[in-house]
């Protein structure tokens, strides 16, 4: 099934717009013919989508073998077709850049177009009539700003982090008249900001977002034996992670957070009668996390109230922080990772912030805060993103030659791990008295 946030796309047809008003000038219907692609119904939705001047920023949530990759490399193709006109195609990593590189080349040698540049280093290529397709990764996003872009294309988006490197660093490269963006990927989970980017084209405030979602139905080339085969051999949140392309579960979860029911607004809570305790992870290059966090001794519940996330800050700049929460919410315990004891001995000497080494099993602590979440008994404030980030996105390290189960460490992990000190050791030490 298909699913698109505005109205007026049409998946079923391509949509005749004027050559002055659509995005790709060039008849895409002949361009499509000569390479033999007949597209599929996403396909066909992410071109209408991209085409319309309505809209500058297109969202697709695509299953697997549904061809994304590739429509996204001919959309950039025929926008460079164009005279001086620039497409940045941009991946997770280099792997993933070289295969978007390699279409271009067979796209090019397909129709016997001129380049005068091919830099397999840099990953440039330019036309003679002086448009140039970038590839780019998001670990190296500093590499390919400087320059305005008429299109660029964030494909496999959601396998890596790219706020940042949208919001700040390309973002601003977008400043020519209806210069457009593409985030095309198969979702992990709904704490990043792939899904957010998602969601905005559901939204009013965001009119010029719209999004796509495509499941394994809108692939004429999926059988039901597929499906039978995939159902068989995947667990059900791999299925529907690449099948249904569900932005709820993925592979490798750690936790499966109920945002339906779980998600509040808790600036007015009385605390008078709870237990109020912090997690503490310190960062040095990575950030330092913190987590605020009540128990309601009457329903059982944890209600997560506040939290501190930030890096490249001092000892003194991260004490003022969690010292104006200290005093916020009258802060009973701080557990701290039992590794940082430098910071620990700082903030009791410097700035009368006391704290306890945290219990710090691992895969006993996961398991604990597991129990919390399945029983829906944790309960976390919307302004809480951070942590509503590490619920939904801590995850399993997939590295196969591990001898024992580990989480990733990643953007996700810090604040996973304060959640994990305060929950694990506060139940299992406070509790217990």
């Amino acid at each position: 099934m298909i699913e698109i946030s505005r109205s007026d796309i049409a998946s079923d047809f391509h949509m005749d717009l004027p050559a002055e008003d659509r995005f790709i000038k060039l008849p895409i219907e002949g361009y499509l013919d000569l390479l033999g692609v007949s597209p599929n119904t996403s396909q066909t939705a992410i071109i209408n989508a991209i085409n319309n001047p309505k809209y500058r920023f297109v969202c697709a949530a695509v299953s697997r073998r549904q061809g994304k990759t590739y429509i996204s490399n001919i959309i950039g193709q025929l926008v460079c077709l164009v005279p001086n006109s620039h497409v940045l195609l941009m991946s997770p990593n280099y792997s993933l850049s070289q295969i978007s590189f390699d279409l271009q080349r067979n796209l090019i040698k397909h129709f016997d177009l001129e380049v005068t540049r091919d830099n397999a280093k840099d990953k440039v290529i330019e036309l003679s009539n002086q448009s140039t397709i970038r590839m780019g990764s998001i670990n190296q996003v500093d590499s390919v700003v400087g320059r305005s872009y008429d299109l660029i294309i964030f494909d496999e988006a959601a396998l890596t982090d790219g706020r940042d490197a949208f919001n700040v660093a390309l973002r601003p490269t977008l400043d020519k008249d209806n210069s457009k963006a593409i985030f095309i990927s198969t979702p992990r989970g709904r704490n990043n900001y792939f899904a957010e980017f998602y969601y905005r084209g559901y939204s009013d405030e965001f009119p010029e977002w719209l999004s796509i979602k495509a499941t394994w139905h809108e692939n004429p080339r999926v059988s039901e034996d597929d499906i039978k085969e995939a159902k068989k051999t995947m667990s059900e949140a791999e299925f529907n992670q690449e099948y249904l392309a569900d932005f709820n579960v993925f592979e490798g979860q750690i936790w499966r957070f109920n945002h339906e029911q779980c998600i509040g607004n808790f600036s007015e809570i009385e605390v008078g009668r709870m237990d109020v305790f912090a997690g503490l992870d310190v960062g040095y290059k990575d950030p330092t996390a913190f987590c605020v966090i009540a128990y309601d001794w009457d329903t059982e519940t944890y209600h997560v109230l506040d939290e501190y996330y930030n890096s490249e800050r001092t000892t003194e700049q991260h004490a003022a922080e969690i010292q104006k929460l200290i005093q916020k919410w009258d802060i009973d315990y701080i557990y701290i990772d039992s590794a940082a004891q430098q910071t620990r001995y700082d903030f009791a000497q410097n700035y009368d912030i006391s704290t306890i080494n945290a219990k710090k099993s691992v895969l006993d602590g996961i398991g604990h805060v597991a129990g919390i979440v399945d029983n829906d008994k944790l309960h976390v404030d919307q302004k809480c993103k951070e942590v509503l980030m590490a619920l939904d996105q801590y995850q399993w390290d997939p590295n196969p030659n591990l001898m024992k189960e580990k989480p990733k460490h990643d953007m996700a992990s810090h604040m996973a791990d304060a959640l994990r000190y305060a929950l694990y050791t506060f139940e299992t030490s406070v509790t217990s008295f």
